[in-house]
């Protein structure tokens, strides 16, 4: 299908009447006209150019020039979802009840940790003291120490020597060093192999792997940078015809906004959790799309 320049623009201004909005996604647009963005790239250099050029208002994105949250702004949230009852101080609470990604966090100040003792700064010392007390505890690396053993029963400890210390009748153990780091797990879905709910993109990564055939798609390349992936997709009603799409992985969907992507190089965002309702991508939910396969193949 083809449209001339005036006529791609009636199109969006008539679909956003329609549908009282100054905002069209672009998978939207596309589907409804069925155009393909080369060809309103062609014309209009991108698709926001069609947008601007229709009068309506394009979806702006964050860049490393120009953030959408400012520092304080970011310190902020972290202390509000702190402060909430029975608040965890792991990543994971934060991505599940804060209002941005924790990576914009962990970008922003160098580490999650860094982040948290950053935010510390805005608590009061008085009303947040419990709060304080257990961010300290959480951000300052413990040490257990090892009763260190004999190289043999009949070896004799000086007396007065640093190096020994008295049994104890705690269970011996490793060493270790309680961080920021240790593994996390998902609900239990029993899902073929996947016996864990993902928890970050990896798992979304793998999860897809592990359905993508049945859900229409098949991989080209996965890769580093931006976008994740490209992919072949079957059109539905059109037997044996493919589509190219670009995918980015995200754990939860509105994480693509936060990491400033920019979605005229992406064509569909696959994620564990779709959080954004007005994503102008299209998105795929893995969690909805595995409840309609098998457990079994």
């Amino acid at each position: 299908m083809t449209m001339s320049k005036d006529e791609m623009i009636a199109a969006i201004r008539a679909l956003a009447k329609e549908l009282g909005t100054n905002q069209i996604p672009r998978h939207q647009f596309m589907r409804h006209t069925g155009l393909s963005e080369r060809s309103v790239a062609k014309i209009f250099g991108s698709y926001n150019g069609l947008v601007e050029a229709a009068g309506l208002d394009p979806y702006r994105f964050p860049s490393s020039d120009q953030p959408i949250y400012s520092d304080d702004q970011i310190l902020a949230e972290i202390v509000r979802v702190l402060r909430m009852p029975d608040s965890k101080m792991t990543r994971i609470f934060f991505e599940q009840q804060g209002s941005m990604s924790s990576s914009v966090c962990e970008r922003r100040f160098g580490g999650w940790l860094n982040a948290l003792k950053s935010a510390q700064q805005l608590l009061d010392p008085i009303t947040d003291k419990e709060l304080i007390d257990r961010m300290a505890e959480y951000t300052t690396p413990r040490i257990s120490h090892v009763r260190p053993m004999r190289s043999s029963p009949n070896d004799e400890v000086k007396e007065g020597s640093q190096d020994f210390i008295e049994p104890s009748t705690e269970p011996l153990g490793h060493q270790f060093i309680e961080t920021d780091t240790a593994n996390i797990y998902g609900d239990f879905i029993n899902f073929r192999g996947l016996q864990h709910a993902p928890v970050n993109e990896q798992g979304v990564v793998f999860l897809f792997g592990m359905i993508c055939r049945e859900l229409g798609y098949v991989v080209e390349i996965v890769k580093p940078g931006f976008p994740d992936c490209e992919a072949k997709r079957i059109i539905r009603g059109k037997q044996g015809k493919w589509q190219r799409v670009r995918i980015e992985f995200e754990f939860t969907a509105r994480s693509f906004k936060t990491h400033g992507h920019d979605p005229d190089l992406c064509d569909v965002i696959v994620c564990w959790e779709n959080n954004w309702p007005d994503c102008p991508l299209e998105v795929l939910e893995l969690r909805s799309a595995m409840a309609s396969l098998p457990n079994v193949v």
